[in-house]
């Protein structure tokens, strides 16, 4: 099953920043220490973000979901093509 959107749950997110050390080209943690995604020519956000526009849009799904499960309150949030969320397990 392909990950096709990632999004962070800002009201979630603890700023603990695993998903940085395990994706860096990813996630970063902004202003208020809240984990934000990358996107291409520099935007920031942690709206569902389809992963084709992302700052390395070539990361793997691995990455992507080890990120994820590295968070401790589960603020990342993956989906596939259809809009199904992969991770947290719903």
């Amino acid at each position: 099953m392909a990950i096709a959107k990632v999004e962070v749950k800002r009201d979630i997110c603890i700023g603990a920043s695993p998903c940085v050390v395990a994706a860096p080209s990813v996630f970063e943690l902004d202003a208020e220490n809240k984990a934000v995604i990358i996107k291409k020519e520099g935007e920031k956000s942690s709206d569902s973000s389809e992963k084709s526009v992302l700052e390395d849009a070539e990361i793997s799904d691995d990455s992507l979901m080890t990120a994820a499960q590295s968070c401790p309150v589960k603020a990342i949030f993956l989906y596939d093509e259809e809009g199904n969320q992969i991770y947290p397990e719903a």
